[in-house]
């Protein structure tokens, strides 16, 4: 393909930089507008609603509704989300390499929504009858097609929101946009689910309320991916330009990869990634079955819980925000990591122990608070990570010459997905493990869990994912790239740029 004259809104910004003598790189230096950042915002309600449905509501759904084995729902997870991340690199160079009069970006937004829906609305929608190993294929193949369309939307637009702007500050900013949206996202997920679809004592083992569920879901994923492909078509002539490969794609590949490994700020947030995701793909996994029976809370309590989950963004991003000023990102990361493994480490070692109420509204206040705190946390990492691997990228370029947004987050995302499938194929052996029976939707008033395990589910649940977390906080110490580091990168690589 080559490279085409862009139009529309692009062609009128590009005509006024050249009429103000203002650059491209000065273009991506100064502030952006509140209704850009919130166009390209939409995107992440995409990843949000799909990651949150998959994660607190899914295994749950397959294992106790549909009666999928633990070990099966695990390895069902661990296929799709392994192949999936094999294939991440690839799309992050296909489209770093991509030159079209769309830019490199958009066209892959625009044609992986439509499957993305589809293929989320019909996971919910299983037909009943199936078990074992069919069960397993039906998951198995619709959360393949998920999970690679979703990498196909989602790389090219968060690698979109990296070449936004240049400046250091700014970054955050756009990352919290994002944030934003994800959280709104959240809170519709957690609202459709337990509100509407599945209230009530018994709700979340109501097959039938899980089809409305998944493809009101799809709609919302529909709007939102349609919403910020076509509102951030006007920046397409801001963002850095690049040069189609030449040679061999599968050996450039490899040299890019290369490269990637040998990228000093990169390297640390990888290894980080992948071990946080190792935890929390375990921790979320379990997360129905721990607040059901570790924890018996009633469906309001669970409503509770998992709306502090979603409203802890509401703190944590002013004050990421306000930190963003005066802490290097780094900090930021390791303050944010170790309180959320306190967090998550101390409530259940605190029931287990019966430092804890029995039960009743003071037990729930502090339930609801502390996931109050472990979702301003996770709201913090994750402004911070994105934000560091933005500033990883302009590092990249001074060292290689070469802009690789869509490697690094494909970098990211596959250690990402690679752990989190180890992480779900760990919470599904440890069911198995601690004797916990599927398809509980069958047993009803017959169900009876053991004391023992019971306990175990707690600590499987909680201290252990926090033990494995806080080993990503020493990755972090070999990240090096400061303010005043990215600052004079930034300004020798806009005189490279300079004609």
């Amino acid at each position: 393909m080559t490279l085409s004259t862009d139009t529309g809104a692009a062609i009128v910004e590009a005509e006024i930089a050249a009429k103000e003598h203002t650059s491209i790189a000065d273009l991506r230096l100064r502030p952006l507008t509140v209704r850009l950042k919130s166009a390209y915002g939409l995107g992440a309600a995409v990843d949000a609603f799909t990651n949150t449905s998959l994660t607190y509501f899914f295994f749950f759904y397959v294992t106790a509704v549909c009666g999928l084995s633990g070990t099966l729902a695990g390895l069902s997870t661990f296929v799709a989300l392994a192949v999936d991340a094999v294939a991440d690199p690839a799309i992050g160079l296909w489209s770093d390499n991509s030159v079209s009069r769309f830019g490199r970006r958009h066209p892959f937004m625009f044609i992986s929504i439509f499957p993305l829906a589809l293929s989320f609305g019909l996971l919910f929608s299983i037909p009943t009858g199936l078990s074992g190993w069919p069960l397993f294929a039906v998951v198995t193949g619709l959360a393949l097609v998920l999970r690679f369309s979703l990498s196909l939307f989602l790389l090219p637009y968060i690698a979109l929101g990296a070449e936004l702007s240049d400046d250091y500050t700014e970054r955050s900013t756009i990352v919290a946009y994002r944030s934003i949206f994800a959280t709104f996202a959240t809170f519709a997920c957690f609202g459709l689910a337990l509100a509407v679809y599945m209230p009530g004592q018994n709700g979340l083992l109501n097959r039938a309320a899980y089809i409305p569920f998944g493809w009101t879901g799809a709609a919302l994923m529909l709007v939102c991916g349609l919403g910020v492909t076509l509102g951030t078509r006007g920046v397409i002539a801001r963002l850095h330009k690049t040069v189609p490969l030449m040679g061999s794609a599968v050996r450039q590949f490899f040299r890019e990869m290369g490269e990637i490994r040998r990228s000093p700020s990169f390297v640390p947030l990888f290894l980080c990634v992948l071990t946080f995701f190792v935890a929390q793909g375990t921790a979320g996994a379990l997360t129905v079955h721990a607040f059901t029976y570790f924890w018996t809370l009633a469906p309001g309590a669970l409503q509770a819980t998992f709306l502090g989950l979603a409203l802890g963004p509401i703190a944590g991003i002013p004050l990421t925000a306000w930190a963003s000023l005066r802490l290097e990102k780094r900090t930021i990361a390791i303050i944010g990591l170790c309180v959320f493994c306190l967090s998550q480490f101390g409530m259940p070692v605190a029931k287990i122990a019966g430092l804890l109420p029995a039960g009743g509204p003071p037990l729930i206040a502090i339930i609801v608070g502390n996931a109050f705190v472990l979702g301003a946390m996770i709201i913090a990492l994750t402004i911070a990570f994105q934000s560091m691997l933005a500033d990883a990228a302009d590092e990249h370029e001074h060292l290689f010459a070469a802009r690789r947004e869509g490697m690094f987050f494909a970098g990211l995302t596959f250690s990402a997905k690679a752990a989190g499938g180890a992480g779900a194929l760990i919470a599904g052996v440890a069911l198995d493990a601690i004797h916990f029976p599927s398809h509980i939707a069958a047993q009803g008033a017959h169900l009876h869990l053991p004391a023992e395990t019971i306990r175990n589910l707690g600590l499987v649940y909680g201290p252990l994912p926090a033990l494995i977390t806080l080993l990503g906080g020493i990755f972090l110490y070999r990240y090096r790239l400061t303010r005043q580091k990215h600052a004079v990168i930034l300004a020798e690589l806009n005189n490279r740029r300079s004609p």
